[in-house]
């Protein structure tokens, strides 16, 4: 698949209104703060139908978490045309949607522009929110009120934003007349997204938005260049000491080669922090307050200071853009989102046939059972609050066909473009990106449908399907089991503002600019700052559901 991640979708969605400079009138931020029984959200949401176009040749072990495989691309004549009726009605869009990719070329200028729009019968335009700094820009960009027709967030990024409860009503249109029960006639597609994406795309009791990337994902995956881990002689870690000492057996500095990027968040699953909490004798402990936390906060200081850590790394004031160390092999292990495993994969294997990546085989820091955290909240597209009536329907008719599944011709041109002019397809009928695809296309349509997709890259490497299918599907009965699964929350937005400067404290201790010893009293700030109004409320929303 086309699309570009830094990272999958990490955390409960949220959006904010907040002025850059002074709070908005009215209500404290986290006022409107809420929590649901995803049950009891059943009548807001379309009526659950499946739609399958093909049998994979590798099914989910894991119902609902699992994901199937495709070892072969079905041949032309096997794919299936779904969408009969043209979709749009002539009119255009303009599409904020983020990316982690060169810009493409523009509209007028793009041949897979022109073919997805002529196909869709309207024109979508796009605007691309930068992924590097989207934590930073977001609150501003909303603040501003000025969004696009359409505008799709990263579930991760929202929930770094306090107070969004007033911004989605504010900004987006409700859905649920649309959309609500059995609209499996008119939306099929739309009707095949999992009940549960569609629950967490309630907002204050309105479907405010149609949910992209549905299914439950990894929010990090732990990649290796395993082409070079294995000439330096180092094996699968099988806890983390051991991966501490590979690192430092495979580092040298002289040769522009270290071992790890900031894989922080990775260690805390290693370590098995919790996501976000964890009940304890008859309250609840934040993952900050944990030893696990504290355990993987100091094993990522051990790292830097052994010289372990790229120093680009370390002298990024935010995020550094680390995927090129990566493919260069200056970086050897390196968290990221799990598409970026064949994205890397397709750029890089006709250049490099040797080049071979892939997650380290799981384990815990002990050496026993991890468990890796599946978010099971999606992205968010959202419409334009004053949408007119037939422009909403026509958009709905849309995000339909950018819905449609693996097997069908639709999915085909959406993420791989023209045959002959994006990709072309080799002896075994796969489609092979071509040297103009990468240009034109990035993530885009994709982001405005919401599909359950397989793993069926079969152009990134021979072996790629078989091994990301069975990582996967290993991985998935080792997630993290949070108490309040099932639950629709919307957080408190102090409790949700606290969180960055405290994250920004650590980075400083990861880094070396503060002490370890500076931990407890930047928690104790934390839980001053908010931390503590997000327990008590938390936990009012455990005893309200029977799990206190």
């Amino acid at each position: 698949m086309r699309t570009t991640t830094r990272r999958g979708f990490l955390g409960l969605a949220g959006l904010s209104v907040l002025a850059a400079c002074s709070a908005p009138p009215g209500p404290k931020p986290g006022a409107k703060a809420t929590a649901a029984a995803m049950d009891k959200l059943a009548a807001l949401v379309p009526k659950y139908v499946p739609r399958t176009v093909l049998t994979p040749d590798i099914a989910a072990t894991l119902p609902g978490f699992g994901r199937d495989g495709y070892l072969t691309y079905p041949p032309s004549e096997k794919l299936v045309d779904l969408v009969t009726a043209v979709p749009g009605k002539g009119g255009s869009y303009k599409a904020m949607v983020p990316t982690w990719s060169p810009l493409p070329a523009p509209l007028g200028q793009n041949a897979y522009y022109d073919a997805v729009n002529k196909d869709l019968g309207a024109t979508i335009e796009f605007n691309y929110l930068d992924g590097l700094t989207i934590n930073d820009k977001l609150p501003t960009l909303l603040a501003g009120g000025d969004v696009a027709d359409v505008t799709t967030l990263p579930g991760w990024a929202l929930a770094a934003v306090p107070d969004y409860s007033r911004a989605v009503d504010g900004l987006f249109e409700d859905l649920t007349p649309y959309l609500s029960g059995d609209v499996s006639a008119k939306y099929p597609s739309l009707s095949a997204i999992p009940t549960t994406a569609w629950q967490y795309s309630v907002f204050g009791g309105k479907l405010k938005a149609v949910p992209a990337w549905p299914a439950p994902q990894f929010g990090w995956v732990l990649f290796h260049r395993k082409d070079l881990w294995d000439k330096l002689g180092q094996g699968a870690p099988k806890n983390a000491d051991e991966l501490l000492a590979m690192g430092k057996a495979v580092t040298d500095a002289s040769k522009d080669r270290w071992a790890f990027s900031d894989i922080h968040p990775m260690i805390e699953e290693i370590y098995r922090a919790p996501r976000k909490w964890r009940k304890e004798g008859g309250t609840l402990v934040h993952r900050y307050e944990t030893p696990e936390y504290a355990a993987s906060v100091e094993w990522m200081r051990k790292a830097v200071d052994a010289g372990l850590v790229h120093p680009n790394v370390l002298s990024a004031k935010s995020a550094a853009d680390d995927k090129e160390l990566f493919k260069s092999g200056q970086i050897l292990v390196k968290s990221d989102g799990f598409s970026f495993w064949a994205e890397t994969l397709i750029q890089i294997g006709k250049e490099k046939p040797d080049f071979w990546m892939e997650p380290l085989p799981v384990f815990g820091a002990d050496g026993g059972k991890p468990e890796y955290r599946m978010n099971q909240d999606p992205s968010y597209t959202f419409i334009k609050k004053g949408t007119p009536k037939e422009k909403i329907e026509e958009l709905l008719a849309i995000f339909d066909y950018l819905s449609s599944p693996f097997g069908s011709q639709e999915q085909l041109l959406f993420n791989n473009g023209v045959e002959g002019v994006h990709f072309t397809r080799d002896s075994a009928g796969a489609p092979q990106v071509t040297e103009l695809g990468p240009k034109e296309i990035v993530g885009s349509y994709v982001w405005l449908g919401g599909r359950v997709d397989p793993i069926f890259e079969s152009q990134a490497h021979p072996d790629y399907v078989q091994t990301a299918t069975t990582w996967w599907n290993t991985a998935a009965t080792m997630r993290h089991q949070d108490p309040f699964d099932g639950i629709r929350v919307e957080e408190p937005g102090d409790f949700t503002a606290a969180a960055k400067p405290f994250e920004d404290k650590v980075v400083d201790i990861i880094r070396g600019r503060r002490g370890l010893d500076t931990l407890q009293q930047a928690i104790t700030e934390w839980k001053t700052g908010g931390g503590d109004a997000g327990r008590e409320f938390y936990m009012k929303v455990l005893t309200e559901n029977g799990r206190a």
